[in-house]
């Protein structure tokens, strides 16, 4: 299944920020509206985890994996900076890259990015709960917070059993996750729906369908995490999985975070990382 994507000239110009907002308009719907059109402050901003956090994992696990094309799966994003990362690290010119999301936006902004780096791209317009039973095929597998995105613990367990299949023998899975400390909202949540309330108000309907989409972002609950506890995340994947690295990161990765006052009491979140390898070939 391939997304309804702008044609190679036609995609998303001007700044990066600019191109977010005009692809959430053309491509998203009103669930999805308000984040993709704010993501683009978040990650300047380093109040929500993106993949530059985590540039010291991909560059560890990545750079340098054995000679030849490497198969890449990039499970779900928020835009095209999670397969610029792990692309950069393995070398463009190597990898061949599968992006899966169910929403349009995030794929539109990678395919301009792979245009633009001439990076071989492949889109695939779909819920990842819906992913072909793919046989073993990919190199490497990534995806940063997804699980949290996924409603019930069934439906987290049989999407790790999908891609724990669809690595290839000695293949190396990355999972990325930013777990709050018990009973509390990850840092800037309250903040971060202002934001999104206020992107709403660019969604391309009425004027009473923005405001009641911006009440909405802004009103929402929190969202809980998937995992009580990093041994929770890890013990997931070794369910499927042979050999499971576990790593926890307390220090915060931007000023944003360290300004925060869940920081400066010692209380804030932690950066979760999953290495998880394939069988041995």
């Amino acid at each position: 299944m391939t997304a309804t994507l702008a044609p190679a000239g036609q995609e998303p110009a001007g700044p990066a920020g600019l191109a977010a907002v005009r692809a959430a308009r053309r491509h998203c719907t009103p669930g999805c509206f308000a984040y993709h059109a704010a993501w683009p402050l978040f990650r300047r901003l380093g109040v929500k985890a993106h993949p530059g956090w985590h540039h010291r994992l991909y560059q560890q696990e990545l750079t340098g994996l054995p000679a030849g094309r490497v198969q890449v799966l990039v499970c779900a994003a928020s835009d095209e900076a999670l397969v610029a990362a792990v692309t950069g690290a393995i070398g463009r010119h190597r990898v061949a890259a599968t992006l899966v999301d169910r929403c349009a936006t995030p794929l539109t902004l990678a395919a301009r990015y792979a245009r633009r780096e001439r990076l071989a791209l492949t889109v695939d317009h779909r819920d990842v709960r819906d992913l072909p039973a793919w046989p073993a095929r990919f190199d490497v597998i990534v995806a940063d917070g997804l699980l949290s995105l996924l409603p019930t613990p069934g439906d987290r367990d049989r999407l790790i059993a999908r891609l724990a299949g669809a690595l290839r023998p000695g293949g190396v899975l990355l999972y990325t996750t930013r777990l709050a400390r018990p009973g509390r909202p990850l840092e800037y949540d309250r903040p971060g729906r202002m934001v999104q309330a206020a992107a709403a108000l660019a969604w391309p309907g009425t004027l009473g369908e923005r405001l009641a989409l911006a009440r909405r972002a802004l009103t929402r609950p929190a969202r809980p995490s998937a995992y009580q506890s990093a041994s929770e995340v890890a013990a997931a994947f070794s369910r499927h999985l042979p050999r499971v690295d576990l790593r926890v990161t307390p220090q915060p990765p931007s000023l944003a975070l360290r300004l925060h006052p869940a920081f400066l009491t010692g209380r804030g979140s932690r950066r979760v990382a999953i290495v998880a390898r394939g069988p041995r070939p």
